[in-house]
């Protein structure tokens, strides 16, 4: 078993280079972000053994260095460079330079101790990228479809040949997540049980199960809690102030608005909720939201009972 050091390692990401400082240490260090500089790191890091190490999330540049990290069984956490700012303004601590980002990093894994990260399976990491790439794929068609209404008459063959190609590119990555369901039995049964629900599409479905791995293994309020769907009280003193949802998964809150929409028309227990709380006078949105939570609880449900959807649930 290590014996960890008890330091506390902060690491600034860019796109070509990584700053790392330790906690107690004067001076940062730097290596490339690429395959050598990580290998190097992860040497460093493994005669280190640090209590933590704290690696700001920064457009996903930070994936390949906590990934390795993580298989070579160091203890690392992805945090969110908006959390340690506002821990850095609080300490008083202004002046902002890539390595006093790093010793800012590390001070704020001491003191928060953040939740470590816990890598993806392979299929889940594939099944993410095939989503992603969908989705992208999906924003280009609909940018086309809308320069269609104002292109030159001469461009528009050009728009509508980009648009053949990129419904094919969808048809494409559909056919590879089909395929994908077909090879992989536990991931198709659990695919077909969250589509048993009125509302939960293919790709719904493969959302939840790649960017939700704990659904199905958390109580309601919990779950809630991850995606960003639990309602966050703000009072002080008399006032009561508005409650509101905060943070979460926005991916996973994506899909689910849209899902949810689908089920307020579809969906019988959806359906009764929303039409409730529009006669209790709920503005639309708030009812909505409402019944976001409640779909992702029953979702939550049935993977945890491996049952199929219906009409009565205990969530």
């Amino acid at each position: 078993m290590t014996t960890r050091s008890g330091k506390f390692v902060g690491i600034d990401v860019a796109k070509e280079k990584l700053d790392i400082a330790v906690l107690g240490e004067k001076k940062a260090s730097q290596v490339a972000n690429e395959e050598k500089g990580i290998a190097k790191l992860i040497e460093q890091m493994q005669a280190l053994a640090p209590e933590l190490i704290v690696v700001e999330a920064t457009g996903g540049y930070q994936r390949a260095v906590v990934l390795g990290m993580y298989e070579a069984g160091l203890p690392v956490a992805v945090v969110n460079p908006c959390r340690v700012r506002q821990y850095a303004r609080a300490c008083g601590l202004l002046a902002k330079t890539d390595k006093l980002d790093a010793f800012n990093i590390a001070e704020f894994g001491k003191q928060v101790r953040p939740r470590q990260f816990e890598a993806k399976s392979e299929s889940g990491r594939y099944i993410s990228a095939l989503l992603v790439r969908r989705r992208q794929v999906e924003e280009m068609l609909k940018a086309e479809k809308n320069r269609l209404r104002t292109v030159h008459a001469d461009m528009r063959s050009s728009l509508e040949r980009m648009i053949e190609v990129l419904k094919e590119e969808i048809k494409h990555l559909d056919n590879e997540l089909d395929r994908f369901m077909i090879e992989h039995e536990e991931w198709k049964e659990q695919e077909e049980i969250l589509c048993s629900a009125k509302g939960v599409g293919r790709v719904t479905a493969a959302t939840l199960l790649a960017e939700l791995p704990e659904l199905g293994k958390m109580d309601r309020k919990k779950i809630a809690a991850l995606v960003g769907l639990a309602p966050m009280n703000s009072d002080s003193g008399k006032k009561q102030g508005y409650r509101k949802t905060k943070g979460g998964r926005i991916d996973v809150r994506s899909v689910l608005y849209m899902s949810t929409l689908v089920a307020t028309r579809y969906n019988p227990l959806i359906k009764r909720q929303y039409q409730e709380l529009l006669k209790r006078g709920k503005i639309k949105k708030v009812a909505l939201t409402a019944c976001m939570r409640k779909f992702l609880t029953i979702l939550n449900a049935m993977l945890r009972d491996r049952v199929p959807f219906r009409q009565t649930v205990t969530i």
